[in-house]
């Protein structure tokens, strides 16, 4: 008995396991594709315009309010938004796991659209050097599940 115990209590904790916050719209089940974020970046042009799951590491975090949040696959980088402005996520989630479903979009983010949300995130040099429209993976999100 007194082996079992130890397995007894993980199967307890595994079993208790947190689950997500959720911010926005709940995710359910849908024929959207479920993607990760190197997948989904892989081939952007092939999602442009549609609606997806993804699932990936926040990255970063807008530090005023929560308001966005970026995913990455090495060097590419997705913004996420959230639909109508009408939720945010802790302006401390970044390094959690995150699965988000929206629409996906490849657009050209304006200077001043591009400044703001590098000095969002303090990144003020950056932010200045900034010069002309960005090209951008973009999603714009209706719900969020995020997992620490």
């Amino acid at each position: 008995m007194t082996r079992l115990l130890p397995l007894l209590l993980l199967l307890l904790l595994g079993a208790c396991a947190a689950a997500p916050a959720r911010f926005g719209a709940p995710l359910v089940a849908s024929a959207d594709p479920e993607l990760t974020v190197s997948e989904l970046l892989a081939s952007p042009e092939a999602f442009d315009g549609r609606s997806v799951t993804v699932t990936g590491t926040i990255q970063e975090v807008c530090l005023a309010k929560g308001c966005w949040m970026t995913l990455a696959d090495g060097q590419r980088e997705m913004r996420v938004t959230f639909l109508d402005y009408g939720f945010f996520v802790p302006t401390d989630s970044a390094g959690a796991e995150v699965r988000a479903r929206g629409r996906f979009a490849l657009e050209l983010v304006p200077v001043e659209e591009a400044r703001h949300y590098l000095e969002d995130a303090g990144r003020h040099a950056e932010a200045a050097a900034i010069v002309a429209p960005v090209p951008s993976f973009t999603l714009v999100a209706s719900g969020v599940e995020l997992w620490r």
